[in-house]
Protein backbone atom coordinates (compact mmCIF):
# COMPACT_ATOMS: atom_id res chain seq x y z
CA UNK A 1 0.00 0.00 0.00
CA UNK A 2 2.70 2.21 1.31
CA UNK A 3 4.43 2.00 -2.12
CA UNK A 4 1.35 2.32 -4.09
CA UNK A 5 0.98 6.03 -2.92
CA UNK A 6 4.37 6.86 -3.18
CA UNK A 7 4.27 5.14 -6.95
CA UNK A 8 1.53 7.72 -7.50
CA UNK A 9 2.97 10.68 -5.75
CA UNK A 10 5.97 10.45 -8.42
CA UNK A 11 3.69 10.46 -10.69
CA UNK A 12 2.17 12.94 -9.85
CA UNK A 13 5.35 15.04 -9.77
CA UNK A 14 6.28 14.00 -12.68
CA UNK A 15 3.44 15.20 -14.30
CA UNK A 16 3.37 18.34 -12.70
CA UNK A 17 6.85 19.13 -13.58
CA UNK A 18 6.46 18.00 -17.30
CA UNK A 19 3.29 20.40 -17.42
CA UNK A 20 5.16 23.44 -15.88
CA UNK A 21 7.91 22.95 -18.31
CA UNK A 22 5.59 22.83 -21.47
CA UNK A 23 3.71 26.09 -20.03
CA UNK A 24 6.89 27.42 -19.59
CA UNK A 25 8.28 27.01 -23.14
CA UNK A 26 4.87 28.22 -25.04
CA UNK A 27 3.02 30.71 -22.93
CA UNK A 28 4.18 34.30 -23.83
CA UNK A 29 4.92 35.36 -19.86
CA UNK A 30 7.71 32.65 -19.26
CA UNK A 31 9.68 32.56 -16.11
CA UNK A 32 13.56 32.76 -17.40
CA UNK A 33 15.31 29.35 -17.15
CA UNK A 34 18.65 31.63 -16.21
CA UNK A 35 18.44 35.74 -15.14
CA UNK A 36 21.38 37.96 -13.77
CA UNK A 37 19.20 38.62 -10.69
CA UNK A 38 21.80 41.00 -9.87
CA UNK A 39 20.16 43.52 -12.45
CA UNK A 40 17.11 42.30 -12.96
CA UNK A 41 15.10 44.90 -11.66
CA UNK A 42 17.63 47.73 -13.53
CA UNK A 43 17.46 45.48 -16.43
CA UNK A 44 13.43 45.20 -16.15
CA UNK A 45 13.37 50.15 -15.84
CA UNK A 46 15.27 50.47 -18.41
CA UNK A 47 13.16 48.57 -20.52
CA UNK A 48 10.04 50.18 -19.33
CA UNK A 49 11.69 53.37 -19.41
CA UNK A 50 12.19 54.77 -16.17
CA UNK A 51 15.46 56.61 -15.58
CA UNK A 52 18.22 54.81 -13.24
CA UNK A 53 19.44 57.40 -10.54
CA UNK A 54 23.70 56.40 -9.09
CA UNK A 55 24.30 56.67 -5.47
CA UNK A 56 25.55 60.33 -5.65
CA UNK A 57 22.73 61.57 -6.90
CA UNK A 58 20.80 60.60 -3.70
CA UNK A 59 23.19 61.50 -1.70
CA UNK A 60 22.08 64.97 -2.97
CA UNK A 61 19.32 64.67 -2.99
CA UNK A 62 18.75 63.57 0.22
CA UNK A 63 21.04 66.77 1.65
CA UNK A 64 19.59 69.34 -0.72
CA UNK A 65 15.86 67.84 -0.79
CA UNK A 66 15.94 68.87 -4.60
CA UNK A 67 13.84 65.59 -4.98
CA UNK A 68 11.55 63.55 -2.97
CA UNK A 69 12.50 60.41 -2.22
CA UNK A 70 9.98 57.89 -1.52
CA UNK A 71 11.03 54.55 0.38
CA UNK A 72 8.49 51.74 -1.11
CA UNK A 73 9.73 49.14 1.97
CA UNK A 74 7.48 48.40 4.60
CA UNK A 75 6.15 50.71 6.98
CA UNK A 76 8.46 48.72 9.72
CA UNK A 77 11.66 48.92 7.64
CA UNK A 78 10.99 52.46 6.99
CA UNK A 79 11.18 52.96 10.91
CA UNK A 80 14.00 50.84 11.75
CA UNK A 81 16.00 53.41 9.41
CA UNK A 82 16.11 55.24 6.10
CA UNK A 83 17.56 57.30 3.65
CA UNK A 84 17.61 61.32 5.09
CA UNK A 85 14.63 63.04 4.03
CA UNK A 86 12.84 59.99 2.80
CA UNK A 87 9.25 59.64 2.82
CA UNK A 88 7.53 56.64 3.66
CA UNK A 89 5.12 55.47 0.35
CA UNK A 90 5.49 51.27 1.32
CA UNK A 91 4.70 49.39 -1.90
CA UNK A 92 2.65 46.56 -0.17
CA UNK A 93 -0.02 48.92 0.64
CA UNK A 94 -0.01 51.86 -2.12
CA UNK A 95 -3.28 52.13 -2.32
CA UNK A 96 -3.98 53.64 1.28
CA UNK A 97 -0.17 54.58 1.63
CA UNK A 98 -0.57 57.31 -1.45
CA UNK A 99 -3.64 58.99 -0.50
CA UNK A 100 -1.61 60.53 2.36
CA UNK A 101 1.64 61.31 0.50
CA UNK A 102 -0.57 62.88 -2.29
CA UNK A 103 -0.66 66.41 -0.61
CA UNK A 104 3.50 66.40 -1.09
CA UNK A 105 3.59 65.71 -4.55
CA UNK A 106 2.84 67.80 -7.94
CA UNK A 107 2.50 65.60 -11.17
CA UNK A 108 6.28 66.98 -12.41
CA UNK A 109 8.34 67.68 -9.24
CA UNK A 110 11.09 64.96 -9.71
CA UNK A 111 10.39 61.74 -7.31
CA UNK A 112 12.91 58.86 -6.51
CA UNK A 113 11.96 55.89 -5.33
CA UNK A 114 14.17 52.87 -3.62
CA UNK A 115 13.20 49.89 -1.65
CA UNK A 116 15.57 47.44 0.37
CA UNK A 117 18.65 46.94 -2.57
CA UNK A 118 18.88 45.27 -6.16
CA UNK A 119 16.73 42.03 -5.41
CA UNK A 120 13.64 44.35 -4.07
CA UNK A 121 10.80 45.05 -6.74
CA UNK A 122 8.95 47.32 -4.43
CA UNK A 123 10.43 50.44 -5.81
CA UNK A 124 10.22 49.71 -9.64
CA UNK A 125 6.73 49.03 -8.91
CA UNK A 126 6.30 51.90 -6.80
CA UNK A 127 7.84 54.09 -9.93
CA UNK A 128 5.24 52.29 -12.45
CA UNK A 129 2.53 53.13 -10.14
CA UNK A 130 3.47 57.02 -9.57
CA UNK A 131 3.66 57.32 -13.93
CA UNK A 132 0.34 55.53 -14.06
CA UNK A 133 -0.97 57.96 -11.52
CA UNK A 134 0.47 60.75 -13.91
CA UNK A 135 3.63 61.68 -12.65
CA UNK A 136 6.29 62.47 -14.98
CA UNK A 137 9.33 63.03 -13.79
CA UNK A 138 9.72 59.34 -11.69
CA UNK A 139 13.77 57.73 -10.80
CA UNK A 140 14.59 54.57 -9.85
CA UNK A 141 17.67 54.13 -7.14
CA UNK A 142 17.83 50.64 -7.52
CA UNK A 143 20.67 50.13 -5.15
CA UNK A 144 17.71 51.24 -2.38
CA UNK A 145 18.82 51.08 1.32
CA UNK A 146 21.39 48.57 1.35
CA UNK A 147 23.74 50.33 -1.19
CA UNK A 148 23.44 53.59 1.09
CA UNK A 149 24.26 51.97 4.17
CA UNK A 150 26.84 50.03 2.19
CA UNK A 151 28.74 53.53 1.31
CA UNK A 152 28.18 54.64 4.76
CA UNK A 153 26.18 57.58 4.43
CA UNK A 154 23.81 58.73 7.37
CA UNK A 155 20.61 56.64 8.40
CA UNK A 156 18.03 58.70 10.00
CA UNK A 157 15.52 56.98 12.48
Amino acid sequence: MARKLALKLLCLAGLALACGTLANLFLPMRIPWVEDWAHYIEARALKEGLPLAPLEVIRIASMDRSRLLLDARPAVDYGNGRIPSAVSLPYNSVEDAFENVRVLLTREQPLITYCSGLECDDSFMLALFLREQGFTNVVLFAGGFEAWEKAGYPVEK
